[in-house]
């Protein structure tokens, strides 16, 4: 069995950086590190290019369609392995991960691991690590795993297709559900750990956001007959967060109170991005987004 890894990335050279060089740095040496590169515009084609020098790594580019999606397809079109991780830009693994993945992924065809926030100083900051990212429950309750932590087998990406690279958003979800229905079972694999840093802005934070919600209804708009989106006019997208379910939610809770009313109140921004988003893409002449997704 060999393992492909598949990198998507889109003007982010450090980003990069960081994944490809702790991807060169594992104990197994039968896999290759394929950079998807979705269209970028600053110099991270540049240091895909310089890795791509290196015998295990591979670079290829796809600039017609802006969306992470999109790029992971060309990354699974040029994959030769058994098995295909996908790894975001921007995050990072121990040397052991291409191995791990390889043990546990023996016996299995879709699985999840898990993902762990590195927070730096700052409110906000500190609002995303206690936030959590909770593959588990992911796995679990909606029977999807975060492609920012997936592994897949080829036999189930020749079962049921590529990604939907129509959608900015939510692509990892309606991959999941496709994959369920076909009968594969998900896996949740706690000891396989993946660093992410967790945004340190709230601009970031709202961002992301704002592009959840555009995946939202454009899951509505080309998958409305397999999943219940909340429609827009439910007035229940402009009530603030329910503040026992948002402290239910953390993971951990700041010592300090004021500090906890302020993270109550970026959770409600949160919400109402995602409903901006919505409404921007409902009222889009072009389906198609000129935005790029991220799995956090």
């Amino acid at each position: 069995m060999t393992t492909s890894v598949v990198v998507p990335v889109y003007n982010d050279p450090e980003g990069l950086e960081t994944t490809v060089e702790s991807l060169l740095d594992q104990r197994a040496t039968d896999y290759e590190v394929v950079i998807a590169d979705n269209g970028s515009t600053d110099e991270t084609r540049a240091v895909a290019r310089r890795f791509a020098e290196r015998e295990r790594v591979r670079h290829v580019v796809e600039d017609e369609v802006q969306s992470s999606y999109a790029a992971r397809n060309a990354g699974i079109a040029a994959a030769s392995g058994d098995v295909i991780g996908f790894v975001d830009a921007d995050m990072w693994v121990e040397e052991d991960y291409v191995g791990a993945v390889e043990r546990a992924m023996a016996e299995r065809d879709y699985m999840g691991c898990r993902v762990e926030l590195v927070a730096g100083d700052g409110t906000v900051a500190r609002y995303r690590r206690a936030s959590g990212f909770p593959i588990e429950k992911y796995v679990r309750e909606n029977r999807f795993a975060p492609t920012c932590c997936l592994a897949v087998s080829r036999r189930l990406l020749d079962a049921i297709g590529d990604f939907d690279a129509r959608l900015v958003s939510n692509g990892d979800l309606e991959f999941g559900r496709r994959a369920h229905e076909a009968g594969f079972d998900l896996t949740y694999e706690p000891d396989i750990t993946l660093y992410h840093p967790a945004r340190a802005t709230l601009g970031d934070v709202l961002s992301q956001n704002r592009r959840i919600g555009r995946g939202r209804e454009q899951l509505r708009r080309y998958h409305g007959d397999r999943f219940d989106v909340r429609p827009l006019a439910d007035p229940r997208n402009a009530l603030p967060v329910h503040p026992l379910r948002f402290r239910e939610s953390l993971e951990r809770v700041p010592e300090r109170r004021h500090e906890l009313v302020l993270w109550f109140i970026f959770a409600c921004m949160q919400k109402w991005a995602r409903t901006a988003g919505s409404l921007r893409q409902r009222r889009a002449a072009v389906p198609h987004s000129d935005g790029y997704q991220e799995s956090e």
